[in-house]
């Protein structure tokens, strides 16, 4: 799978937002969520990516907490 990164949009042609990205066969899979300073969409960025190396994993943490 493709790793996520981070991409730069200009909203209204002034207002720069930030979100995490990537391309998959081709076609731009865009992350919903939208931040407004490059470090935060990092840190969705890493998130992302964590949860793509160990699927496993991330679903046994959230069993685990109920």
């Amino acid at each position: 799978m493709t790793q996520w990164q981070v991409c730069r949009e200009v909203y209204g042609g002034i207002l720069p937002i930030w979100r995490a990205c990537r391309t998959v066969d081709g076609i731009a899979e865009v992350d919903m969520l939208i931040y407004g300073t490059q470090s935060e969409a990092i840190a969705r960025m890493r998130e992302l990516n964590a949860k793509e190396k160990a699927p496993g994993a991330a679903a046994t943490a959230l069993s685990a907490g109920q």
